[in-house]
């Protein structure tokens, strides 16, 4: 049995981790900021700075770490070791130097991460890719108590999570020729269901070159004059290690039965706003 003096409390540590995909920014609890949202290096991008922003009212604690992450097919991002069945990619944390490792942030203040690239010179074509991942530290106060501790009945074991968050942007290595195509392929329209009121699009991304693609996605329903943007989901991308993705866009507003709807995407990585693939749905 377990005694209260031998076993009062017991502390678990969740990390939850963000991995910017499709904003300039992001907050986790409206206290971590970071940015920009992606860092390529190739040819001619050897160095980078991301900036992160304490925006809380209490000082904060960050580690900064390269962690290797693999990119599912319904868009998730996870940590490689979580991952098994997914062939993992090139790893770049060998080739990048970073500094600082551990930030220490008053309200209202930031950081900035100087990021240098040590090329892989392999003299072929490739791209390597790693996650710059910032973590927020708990507070020392964190935790129980000797004073909560002590209050816990003989033989009751209390638990406190603490939730450890963290931001994670991908940090991409290209070496020569780079080769970014991709098509939509099996575009579907959705009815309306709760959280999508005006029914949504579904469709796969497939990755047809040997680089990652990045872009935005913009859904447009009428014909000639009458045609209008009635979704759009920003900074999606697909992976090496995944040749398709599956992406769902709800949709803004009421499109008729009859109305066709045309879905393009743009290329945000190599070319911005070029027209990297476009599909026609058809009413039914």
């Amino acid at each position: 049995m377990f005694r209260a003096a031998a076993v009062a409390a017991a502390a678990a540590v969740a990390v939850l981790t963000m991995t910017l995909a499709g904003a300039a920014s992001a907050q986790v609890g409206a206290d971590l900021n970071i940015s920009p949202r992606r860092v390529v290096f190739d040819a001619n991008e050897r160095s980078a700075s991301v900036y992160v922003f304490n925006q809380g009212d209490a000082p904060a604690t960050y580690t900064v770490e390269l962690v290797d992450r693999v990119m599912r097919p319904d868009g998730q991002i996870v940590a490689a070791t979580d991952a098994l069945d997914i062939e993992a990619p090139r790893s770049a944390s060998a080739f990048i130097q970073y500094t600082p490792r551990r930030v220490t942030l008053q309200p209202r203040e930031s950081q900035v991460i100087r990021l240098r690239l040590r090329p892989p010179a392999t003299g072929g074509s490739g791209e390597y890719r790693t996650h710059l991942t910032i973590t927020v530290l708990p507070p020392e106060d964190a935790g129980f108590t000797a004073a909560q501790a002590a209050q816990a009945e003989s033989g009751e074991v209390s638990l406190q999570v603490i939730a450890l968050f963290s931001i994670s942007i991908p940090l991409i290595v290209r070496e020569g020729v780079i080769d970014v195509r991709t098509e939509i392929s099996a575009p579907l329209r959705l009815p309306p269901a709760e959280g999508t009121p005006n029914g949504a699009l579904k469709l796969e991304l497939v990755r047809l070159g040997a680089n990652s693609v990045y872009g935005d996605l913009e859904v447009y329903a009428g014909q000639g004059p009458r045609e209008r943007r009635v979704a759009v989901l920003r900074g999606v991308a697909v992976y090496p290690e995944i040749g398709r993705r599956s992406v769902i866009l709800p949709l803004a507003e009421p499109v008729a039965a009859d109305e066709p709807i045309r879905v393009v995407y743009k290329d945000d990585d190599t070319r911005a706003g070029a027209v990297l693939a476009t599909a026609v749905v058809r009413a039914p």
